[in-house]
Parts: structure tokens; C-alpha cells; sequence
């Protein structure tokens, strides 16, 4: 058997505890967060470890909320091995790569990843789901692909932050929005429903429960995001002024 190599994964909420039957075949996963997690690790068989310990595996991934982003990686500088590889999964990719490229040596790869799912969207298996790939600062582009691509069977979009944050603006931050307005309006499920109302019951169901750490990133961190919304928030009351 090809030895595993070792990851670190810091922040260890819903989607770290949903991702991690997909990476623990795969490598050997030491996970860290602020909250006492280690009944959940041992739950799904991954070592639970210090900060130190687990920054300073030759793989870390970040996995914490970007409005965090900055200090964690401050804190974690000191511990990263000269040559390993840094990627996260945040929701936006400007600010990330960014932060990323500012504070860690030049020595360190570099890596942005944006899942295009979650544990509600990946409830079935992840295979042929969207994964966005960022590959800033690294000479491992094609073997990071191909592990997405042939073991995990993602479809694999490589993108500039720049491109994948302009597009997240319409496809995360606007319907983002619409998901929590609809669940905050608790629309109804009825039976003379259109499958147009369908399509509203779904985005309620599978965007409206998400952390409210998660919409904030989507809405606050993306620089192109505010945009879209002021645009959505003008057409709604140029329609609502049509009907008065």
C-alpha cells in the first residue's frame, strides 16, 4: 500500500465533518479547531491534534470562516513547514489567495479550492459536483486535478480568484440571499404549487439553514457581491413600483 500522505485540516465544522470520509481513505488527516472536537474526530476516525501539530503537516488546509482567515493564519506561520502546501475551501477566493500570499514564505505552495457543494447538496455523493480550482503558487497543479478529477470524480474548473469571485457573486452571493429571505419569510409548502415555487421550496430547503458564518462570508467577503445585490435590490423596486 502507497504510503498516505499527512494533512492538516484546521476548522473542523459541518463541512469538515462532511468531507472527511471522502479524504481519510487518502491520507492520513489530523484535524484542528477552537471547540473540543475530539468526539467527533474519534467518530470519524481522525486524529484530533494541537494547532502546531496539525499546521505543521506537509498538506494544511484551511477550512475556517474568511472573516477569520487572517489570524488563524497568523497564528499558524511559525509552524508551517518551508515547502508544504496551504489550500482552503473558502467560498470566496480574492481575499483568501491574498492573505495567503502575503504572509506565507515563498517556499510555500499555494492553493485555493471552492467545493461548489455541501453536506445538503452532497447528501447523495459528491461525484461529478463542481470543484473550483485556484492554483496561485504551485508546481503541483496537474496532480492536485488529477486527484480531484480521477479519485474523487469531481468536475474539476480551474479559475483566477478574480473570475471565480465575480461569478460567485451571481451564482453564491445572489441566491444566498433569495435562500435566506425565503426562509426567513418561512414560505409554505402547498399543494397547487407551480414547479417554479418548487425551485423556491428547494433553495429555501438547501440555502436557507446554512451558518450564518457562511452567508456572511458569501455576502460581506466577496468583493463583487454588494454590487449584485444593490442591482437585485433595485429591480425588486422598480417591479414593486410598477404595481403600485
Amino acid at each position: 500500500m502507497a504510503h498516505k500522505r499527512e494533512v492538516g485540516f484546521i476548522g473542523f465544522g459541518s463541512f469538515g465533518k462532511f468531507i472527511m470520509p471522502y479524504l481519510s481513505p487518502y491520507f492520513n488527516v489530523s484535524v484542528y479547531d477552537k471547540r473540543d472536537v475530539a468526539a467527533e474526530c474519534k467518530a470519524l476516525k481522525v486524529y484530533c491534534g494541537t494547532l502546531k501539530e496539525v499546521a505543521s503537516k506537509e498538506i494544511v488546509i484551511l477550512a475556517v470562516p474568511v472573516q477569520f482567515l487572517e489570524t488563524v493564519i497568523q497564528e499558524i506561520v511559525p509552524f508551517v513547514q518551508p515547502n508544504a502546501l496551504i489550500a482552503d475551501v473558502s467560498s470566496v477566493k480574492v481575499k483568501p489567495m491574498q492573505l495567503m500570499e502575503k504572509y506565507f514564505p515563498d517556499t510555500v505552495q499555494i492553493v485555493g479550492t471552492h467545493p461548489l457543494f455541501g453536506p445538503q447538496s452532497g447528501k447523495n455523493g459528491i461525484e461529478n459536483l463542481n470543484l473550483v480550482l485556484c492554483p496561485v503558487r504551485t508546481s503541483r497543479t496537474e496532480i492536485i486535478r488529477k486527484f480531484f478529477s480521477n479519485i474523487l470524480k469531481l468536475n474539476v474548473l480551474e479559475r483566477s480568484p478574480e473570475i471565480h469571485d465575480q461569478q460567485m457573486a451571481y451564482v453564491q452571493a445572489l441566491t444566498h440571499f433569495v435562500g435566506r429571505a425565503v426562509n426567513n419569510m418561512d414560505i409554505p409548502d402547498v399543494e397547487q404549487k407551480t414547479p417554479a415555487y418548487q425551485y423556491l421550496l428547494d433553495i429555501k430547503r438547501n440555502l436557507g439553514q446554512d451558518s450564518m458564518d457562511l452567508f456572511l462570508t458569501i455576502e460581506n467577503e466577496n468583493p463583487y457581491a454588494k454590487d449584485v445585490r444593490q442591482k437585485f435590490m433595485t429591480e425588486l423596486e422598480r417591479l414593486d413600483k410598477i404595481l403600485l
